[in-house]
């Protein structure tokens, strides 16, 4: 419902549509106001009122603002260097591998699914992403084809807890965000294994099948004590579409909630991205790029956005050839210069040689090296695990 408001009344996480008698300001006119300086800066611009959704607003005890902290707020992460911190990940990875592993098998037995082991992982992913934002996610980047149903929810999540950071989720909120992206393909075990990995493409027949996989995880999590609407929300949405076109409920407009947006826009970029079976990864740069084409029929075209802010054109952990023909691998993005993150110079393509790793901050006006476009590591028989 929308609803016209002075601004004084205006609070955290509330939608706004439009700003009437303001159509060219230095602000952008439709978006939830995430900060307190986001409402200074209406104050500033002398808004008298706005226009605001209060379907898609999340000022209610429902949909706790990101600003919300948790109940009982742990003590902040110390930050960590990509180097500290990658050890560490590596082994949350694995951990997080071999609990999908124990989950799936439990709920194939018909087992119900135990909460406590997820929430704990959900903790440790949010302290990591924390502590280094990028070393989890370089970890994403190297997925075994054949593994795709296991990492593909551990990617998702990873994706989710970035992105739900990015937004200005903290506390509890972003806990049961992680949460139900760790879970959120769990139905897939419902799916007869021909189907989940024939290499070729599905008949009609097969593809209904496939698609059920997001009903049976809507149900055999809202089956599960303790869950959380929002983390039942995450896993039950991560395939619906704005125009209706997804599944399994073909859930339309503001019938998606935020978080629901938020998990299919990563659902899709993990998939682009990973290889599989019958399905070489495609760069990060393609799958922004059909992100965008998406937009705004059946993906939130703002929320797209933030995400690229958040993950950047190319992530770390992504390989890259450069200007000079050396190929690097991201180590860490710059904040305002996409283009131009700092990069570790490891090989050279033309003599088939490695070369002494070399440090580049792309954004210092005195290096001349330029990204030319992301490649994938295995087209030059490398494997970005020796280079991280």
């Amino acid at each position: 419902m929308l609803k016209n408001l002075p601004v004084h009344q205006v609070t955290l996480g509330m939608y706004v549509v439009d700003i009437p008698g303001h159509s060219i300001m230095a602000i952008r006119q439709q978006g939830y106001i995430r900060t307190p300086e986001m409402l200074a800066l209406l104050r500033k611009q002398g808004v008298k009122s706005v226009l605001i959704d209060t379907s898609r607003s999340q000022t209610g005890a429902s949909t706790p603002t990101p600003s919300q902290p948790a109940a009982a707020s742990k003590p902040a992460q110390a930050k960590a260097s990509l180097k500290e911190e990658l050890p560490r990940a590596r082994k949350l990875y694995n951990r997080a591998r071999q609990l999908q592993q124990r989950m799936m098998h439990d709920v194939k037995l018909g087992k119900q699914l135990e909460l406590e082991p997820v929430e704990q992982m959900a903790d440790q992913f949010i302290d990591s992403v924390f502590r280094n934002s990028s070393a989890l996610n370089c970890l994403r980047l190297i997925k075994d084809k054949d593994d795709y149903l296991l990492e593909h929810s551990i990617g998702v999540a990873i994706l989710m807890t970035l992105f739900a950071r990015q937004l200005g989720y903290s506390g509890s909120v972003l806990h049961k965000i992680c949460v139900g992206s760790l879970l959120h393909d769990i139905g897939k075990v419902m799916i007869p294994v021909e189907i989940l990995n024939k290499p070729g493409k599905l008949t009609d027949e097969e593809f209904a099948i496939m698609r059920s996989h997001a009903a049976h995880s809507r149900d055999i999590i809202k089956s599960t004590p303790g869950i959380s609407p929002i983390s039942l929300d995450v896993a039950a949405m991560h395939h619906e579409k704005l125009d209706g076109t997804g599944y399994p409920e073909g859930l339309q407009g503001d019938s998606i909630t935020t978080y629901g947006r938020m998990i299919a826009i990563c659902d899709i970029y993990d998939a682009i991205t990973a290889d599989r079976i019958y399905h070489k990864g495609a760069p990060p740069t393609v799958a922004l790029k059909r992100l965008l084409e998406m937009t705004p029929h059946q993906l939130d075209r703002e929320l797209v956005q933030e995400f690229i802010q958040c993950i950047g054109v190319y992530p770390a952990g992504t390989m890259v050839e450069l200007s000079s023909g050396l190929l690097a691998v991201v180590q860490e993005s710059n904040e305002g210069k996409p283009l131009k993150p700092i990069v570790k110079a490891v090989y050279n393509p033309n003599s088939r040689t490695h070369i002494m790793a070399t440090l580049l901050d792309l954004s210092s006006p005195h290096c001349k090296e330029q990204i030319v476009r992301a490649v994938n590591p295995r087209d030059h028989r490398l494997e970005l695990d020796n280079y991280l």
